[in-house]
């Protein structure tokens, strides 16, 4: 491993070395980072090999590449599932992510998982552990994990756009992708159909689209399609009208 800095504290010295010697207690591979200012302290032995690096190589990393190489949050193909908030402060929360890169050519995903080595005290958030974790799957449930992907990659992609939209846009959209006609929009949402159609109108100017199969994906991506049962409500109806 690369000498530590002379100004290195004590506290995560101890974490690398328990690592070498316990880290095949935890699962995937382990990666320490510190943020400010920036540098790979420490990567396990499998992770050499998974990655394809040397260990030179990857202490040397700079921060921009170390992104593309190891993990980068903003990567379209990388996606946030949610964070696990352990409710101490003196515990450190935990972000999980899946990306999903890898998927289309060896039909492998990987659970990234993200943490705070010290969650208090002058350090705080200054030293990450990494947790890659590569998840394969049965040639059988490929298709659905690829229809996943597919949905998570749109909706990163497109949130932007997505935010434009006011709240009363999301009610009138949400009810569009689920096939109401806007005599049936206004009367759900107490509006004149003049006013629905101008939501409509507006809809498809902020997300840049007219076509039934991108509004359709929208409705997936963000979780419009279920109706008051919970049950999806798609039936076959032009949007653009």
């Amino acid at each position: 491993m690369e000498p530590l800095d002379h100004q290195q504290e004590q506290p995560i010295a101890a974490v690398i070395q328990a690592l070498r010697l316990l880290g095949n207690a935890i699962p995937g591979i382990k990666i320490i980072q510190r943020n400010v200012p920036f540098q790979n302290l420490y990567i396990c032995p499998r992770g050499i090999k998974y990655l394809n690096l040397s260990e030179s190589f990857f202490y040397h990393l700079p921060q921009e590449e170390s992104k593309k190489v190891v993990f980068d949050p903003t990567d379209p193909y990388t996606c946030l599932l949610g964070i696990q908030d352990p409710g101490d402060p003196s515990q450190s929360a935990k972000s999980f992510y899946i990306r999903h890169d890898r998927l289309q050519q060896e039909h492998q995903i990987e659970l990234i998982i993200v943490q705070n080595l010290f969650p208090s005290g002058p350090e705080k958030r200054n030293y990450v552990l990494l947790q890659i974790i590569p998840l394969s799957f049965q040639p059988w449930a490929i298709p659905k994990i690829k229809r996943m992907a597919a949905e998570m990659h749109f909706r990163k992609t497109h949130q932007g756009k997505f935010n434009l939209l006011t709240d009363r846009n999301k009610e009138v959209f949400s009810l569009m992708v689920r096939c109401l006609k806007a005599e049936e929009i206004a009367d759900r949402l107490c509006i004149g159909v003049d006013t629905v159609n101008s939501h409509k109108k507006r809809i498809k100017e902020m997300l840049e689209t007219n076509r039934n199969e991108d509004l359709f994906q929208y409705g997936m991506a963000f979780d419009l399609l279920a109706g008051e049962n919970g049950k999806c409500e798609i039936e076959s109806y032009d949007l653009s009208s």
